[in-house]
């Protein structure tokens, strides 16, 4: 399966969709307020929305109406996670590949930081296989820490220009 980047032109209904709330069920809710104990985030809710999802574009007149030079230099996009849980991690890549100039995004390289979670291992490696060689894995071998781990990932990086991002965000229109 390769990844189609969508068409964000066209309102999109589902949960998250255009940053909009999700709706859970009693049950759910409860689940996820346990859940936040581990977490520290709602992951029941994140599981429900599209790691393609639509968000709103929250940039200032200002920021919208900046005019940019067409001619910037490529950049590796390196994102370091422990442990994360499963959908905000794909929802930051699919976030960063979505929203940035495919002639400026040389690639993303994601740090795994020694995880200890099966979800992270074999099913990552599968998953990342629909982007066509524009998301590499490196797994360290012993827990490194975010600074060892930013500059195992700047070592691997190849772009003109590297840019660090949590491995819980979602970058907008014009990042």
């Amino acid at each position: 399966m390769i990844h189609m980047i969508p068409n964000y032109s066209f309102p999109r209904d589902g949960p998250g969709e255009e940053g909009k709330s999700v709706d859970l069920s009693p049950r759910e809710a409860a689940l996820g307020r346990e859940q936040m104990k581990l977490w520290f985030m709602n992951v029941i809710a994140s599981d429900k929305i599209s790691p393609d999802r639509s968000i709103p574009d929250s940039r200032s007149e200002a920021c919208i109406a900046k005019q940019y030079d067409k001619e910037l230099p490529n950049a590796s996009v390196v994102i370091i996670f422990t442990d994360e849980a499963w959908s905000p991690l794909l929802r930051t890549v699919h976030s960063v590949i979505n929203r940035s100039p495919l002639h400026l995004l040389h690639e993303v390289i994601l740090v795994d930081d020694f995880s200890q979670r099966e979800e992270l291992k074999g099913k990552l490696d599968s998953y990342i296989e629909r982007f066509g060689g524009i998301v590499h894995l490196l797994r360290l071998k012993e827990r490194q820490g975010l600074i060892r781990a930013k500059l195992e990932g700047a070592k691997a990086a190849t772009g003109e220009v590297i840019i660090f991002l949590d491995s819980h965000c979602e970058a907008n229109q014009g990042w």
